[in-house]
């Protein structure tokens, strides 16, 4: 052709042409900021509260469930786990029961391979 087609709107002086990146106006920028807001902050937020709630939970069930254990008796699980999937447990009361088990146990797996102070579940 013998003349140069320029596109409307943009600078032909060499520099980066001016397109806007969201739309013609401000309110496509703030529409833009509030798409984003719903899509990606709102559901972080959301999670973040639901994490800390859980561990403040947690946190505060566990000196009640540990005076429970110790005070009333409850049992204590001992679990064990072979390299071949197979699972023992045994629920003993009291901390120096739960004590002396895991240290029979352990003294059986050193010397039997197997712990035989506790009973299989699989």
């Amino acid at each position: 052709m013998p003349w140069r087609w320029r596109p409307r709107g943009a600078d032909v002086g060499g520099g980066v042409p001016d397109f806007p990146i969201t739309g013609d106006e401000p309110i496509g920028f703030l529409i833009a900021i509030g798409v984003f807001a719903v899509i990606v902050v709102l559901p972080a937020i959301i999670v973040a509260t639901i994490f800390v709630a859980e561990w403040l939970l947690l946190l505060l069930l566990l000196p009640i469930v540990t005076v429970l254990r110790v005070g009333f008796g409850m049992p204590w699980t001992v679990v064990a786990r072979t390299r071949g999937g197979v699972r023992y447990s045994e629920q003993v009361v009291g901390w120096r029961q739960s004590r002396a088990l895991i240290k029979l146990t352990r003294s059986d797996v050193e010397e039997y391979g197997e712990p035989r102070a506790l009973s299989s579940v699989m």
